[in-house]
């Protein structure tokens, strides 16, 4: 998984995840289950407005409770505050993220592009379509092609008076 791919699935930007990672001294690849803890931890800082050094600890207990509760509550020590987390609705939009990254994300190539010299008979044929017609065609010189372009406008001019009444 690249950093882009990463922070699609975190929900946040590549330098917000850079800066996230070194704050959390988070080292190592980039894996679905950091980019899990991450991504909620980032959403309950944002709800909460929490440190992302504390949200993260909470998000990581709060992951290691699902499938067995589906919804996850933590409260303070003295009960004053009391938050819930719905484990499945953010495992959905989570999953959803990913699989975005995996699928469209594509990371910009260094350098030039490279030049596309494809052959477009070939292109056509492999798509399916039957270019023997072009073949034919592509043999002639162009001084036959235009012969058989006129002998092809005769023959519909004659077959055009021949349906009229």
């Amino acid at each position: 998984m690249t950093l882009g791919q990463f922070a699609t699935a975190v929900g946040a930007t590549p330098r917000w995840v850079q800066n996230a990672r070194a704050v959390l001294k988070l080292h190592g690849r980039y894996s679905d289950d950091t980019a899990r803890t991450l991504g909620l931890a980032r959403e309950l800082a944002d709800a909460t407005g929490m440190p992302l050094m504390r949200a993260f600890p909470l998000a990581t207990s709060a992951l290691a409770a699902w499938p067995a509760e589906r919804q996850w509550t933590y409260a303070n020590v003295d009960a004053s505050v009391r938050m819930t987390i719905d484990l499945q609705r953010y495992l959905s939009a989570f999953s959803t993220r990913l699989s975005l990254a995996r699928s469209a994300y594509q990371e910009r190539r260094r350098g030039p592009r490279p030049a596309r010299s494809r052959n477009p008979v070939a292109a056509a044929t492999e798509y399916g379509w039957d270019v023997t017609l072009f073949d034919e065609s592509f043999k002639l010189t162009p001084v036959q092609r235009l012969r058989r372009l006129d002998e092809m406008s005769e023959f519909f001019r004659r077959a055009h008076r021949v349906s009229e009444p």
